[in-house]
Order: structure tokens, then C-alpha cells, then sequence
């Protein structure tokens, strides 16, 4: 077996406040493993080191992974560990030759990567190099795409006249404006899912939001029901979105094509072994991104609901051999989506099927299946 995972980094601190000048204490809910990498850290005596690899305070700081977030990785790096463990063994030094870790330049992805090796592989987690990306999608040389930037701002102007021409979403804006009266935001068309991740601040650290500047207005539960509704709205309009599925297909485009070399190279190297103990022995390839990074490739396989992924959440692509044959298991949060994806398939994929299927999409979307062409639409 083969995996290649991709999640999104843990909790941090919200990028839009209510209160900047209010402290949340985003460290109540750390695990007893968080404290063990802290420790492990620490016994190095180097700042340098703490700084690289954890969170730097206890309060939530804006974009920064939370220890709450470590803690989150740390979880999900076991969570792996444990059960892929009848394929590996995770204690075993050799396992680093086989382990790859892709990572953005944000601080955020670079701790959350290290938190899930720590999970996963304990204190030789140091030992693994971290591969840095400058781009949220790890998009490799497919980077530059003036069409996928159109596309993207033609749902964000599908999202924001659907807020101002419904009748029913009419007063999402106006509270909204009230709500971050103080905020730099404040000016700016905000969505329901901002609000989301600033209330999810307050929320995740047991705190109670304050009121709007005037007093006028608090954030309660007159005003986070609505938010439900305001949320479901905009979920349907983006799983539904014709633009924001042809953002995802070039988006996406590089890190699938990535996927798919990294599982044919898989497949002719397990042909040419001839030991069955390597054969079987599991690869693993990691990629700690954003929210962002999920919504394109779950876009550009069509099982995006419309929701911004959550912290910790990972896509998963098991390759399996069988009889001489080679398959693709795809699992969303555990779940195996294989079937959404290859609705021919009574099982799996085929363990080629990204390929087939970025050709299929590129040309049924922009008749062509060469990016830079479909990119210069």
C-alpha cells in the first residue's frame, strides 16, 4: 500500500477579529501528546528550534497555528499511525527513507506538518525534511493562470450579488458591518464564511463575543442562527458554481498531476522489486496546506459541498495492488468518496485515473486538455 495524504493546518488565530485588543487563551484544549513534542522540543535548549516547530504562545495569535492546533496534527498524525499500523511499522528508523513532507511557506502548515510526523513517527520526526512550497495549491511548474484568477472572481461576484439580490439574504451585510464596525473589514463585501471563522474563535476557546462598538448589536443566538442559513446559501452556490469548478480544475491541476507521477512511479517500481517485504512496505507522501488547498482538488473531482474545510481535515489517496492489478482508494475525512469520484467503479479507481480523468475535465471544460492553452482562454 501507498498513501499520499493532504490536510489542512490546525486551529489558529482567526485572520478577522472583532476585538484585537482581546486576549483568547487558545491552549486549554492541549493532549497529553502535545505536551510530549513540547517537552521533547524544549530538552534541545534552542529557541530557534521551539520557534520552528511550536506554537509561540498560549493566546491566539491572527493566522498562527494555536497549540489547540498542534494538538490537533499531533492527533491525526496517530490517528495514521494507528491504522495503517498492520502495513508499517512506525517505530522502525528505515520508515524516514520512506516518508516525503510537502508543506507552504506559512508558519501555520510548517508546524501543523511537523505536529502530524511527530504523531506519526515520534521523535525521528526531526530527521525529515520538509519540502517548501511558495503556492497554496502546490501547484509545481502549473502556477501562472490568468483564467483560473477570472474564474475565482467571477463566483466571488456571483456570491456577493446572490447576498445583495435575495431577498432573504438581504440582512446578512448590514449586521455584518455592524458586527466589525471597528474592523479594517468593515468596508469590505464580507461573506458568511468570515463571520464563520471569526466566531469560531470565541466558539473553539469556550469565550463569549462582545457587542458591536455602539453596544447596539451582540453576537448571540439570534444573530448565529441566522448564520446557519447564511452559510447553507453560500455552500450551495459554491458546490454548485460552474466558475469556482473550473477554478478548482486549474488550480488543482499541478498537485494532481503530481499525485498521478508519484503513483505511476510507485507502480513501476513495484513491478521491477521482486522482495515482498519492500513491495509491501507502505510509502507515505504528506502535504500540510489550507482550507484553500482542499476546496480546488475537492472542487475539481466534484464532491465539494460548498463548506470550507475544517481544521485537521486531510484527502487521502491509497494506492493498492491486487493480483497484479493497481487501484485508488479516496478517502474525505476517513470516509471512502472512491465511488463519487468513479461512479463506474463497483470498488476503487483505477490507480490511473487522475490522469484520465484531468485530460477528461480539461477538455470538457476548456476544450483543450494542454494548461497553458486552457490558462490564456
Amino acid at each position: 500500500m501507498r498513501v499520499i495524504t493532504i490536510f489542512r493546518h490546525g486551529d489558529r488565530g482567526p485572520l478577522t477579529t472583532l476585538d484585537d485588543k482581546r486576549k483568547i487563551n487558545c491552549s486549554s484544549y492541549i493532549t497529553e501528546r502535545y505536551k510530549r513534542l513540547e517537552k521533547f522540543v524544549r530538552t534541545y535548549k534552542s529557541e530557534t528550534l521551539a520557534a520552528k516547530l511550536l506554537p509561540r504562545s498560549d493566546f491566539c495569535i491572527p493566522g498562527v497555528l494555536s497549540k489547540q492546533g498542534a494538538s490537533q496534527l499531533i492527533e491525526l498524525g496517530n490517528g495514521f499511525k494507528e491504522s495503517y499500523a498492520k502495513h508499517c511499522n512506525f517505530s522502525d528508523s528505515n520508515i524516514i527513507k520512506h516518508l516525503s513532507a510537502n508543506t507552504t511557506s506559512y508558519s501555520r502548515t510548517i508546524q501543523s506538518a511537523y505536529s502530524f510526523l511527530f504523531g506519526l513517527v515520534g521523535s525521528m520526526f526531526l530527521n525529515i525534511n520538509l519540502q517548501k512550497s511558495g503556492d497554496v495549491t502546490f501547484c509545481s511548474k502549473y502556477c501562472r493562470c490568468e483564467a483560473a484568477n477570472r474564474f475565482e472572481k467571477l463566483h466571488k461576484f456571483e456570491l456577493n450579488d446572490l447576498f445583495k439580490s435575495d431577498v432573504s439574504l438581504a440582512h446578512f451585510s448590514p449586521q455584518v458591518r455592524r458586527i466589525l464596525k471597528n474592523s479594517e473589514k468593515s468596508k469590505k463585501s464580507i461573506l458568511p464564511t468570515t463571520l464563520k471563522d471569526i466566531l469560531l474563535h470565541y466558539a473553539c476557546h469556550d469565550e463569549i463575543p462582545g457587542c458591536s462598538a455602539d453596544e447596539s448589536l451582540c453576537v448571540n443566538s439570534t444573530t448565529i442562527i441566522p448564520l446557519d442559513y447564511y452559510l447553507q446559501r453560500e455552500a450551495e452556490a459554491s458546490s454548485s458554481g460552474l466558475n469556482l469548478k473550473k477554478a478548482g480544475i486549474l488550480r488543482a491541476y499541478g498537485l494532481l498531476n503530481t499525485i498521478d507521477q508519484q503513483i505511476l512511479s510507485w507502480i513501476n517500481m513495484s513491478k521491477k522489486r521482486k522482495a515482498k517485504t519492500f513491495l509491501y512496505f507502505p510509502y507515505f507522501n504528506v502535504f500540510s496546506g489550507h482550507d484553500l488547498t482542499l476546496m480546488y482538488i475537492l472542487a475539481s473531482l466534484g464532491i465539494y459541498d460548498g463548506y470550507l474545510p475544517q481544521y485537521a481535515s486531510r484527502l487521502t489517496f491509497e494506492v493498492l495492488s491486487k493480483r497484479g492489478q493497481y487501484y485508488l482508494r479516496v478517502l474525505w475525512n476517513g470516509f471512502d468518496v472512491s465511488q463519487n469520484i468513479c461512479p463506474s467503479s463497483q470498488t476503487y479507481c483505477n490507480a490511473r485515473f487522475l490522469a484520465t480523468f484531468i485530460r477528461f475535465e480539461m477538455k470538457r471544460y476548456f476544450q483543450t486538455d494542454d494548461f497553458m492553452r486552457a490558462c490564456n482562454l
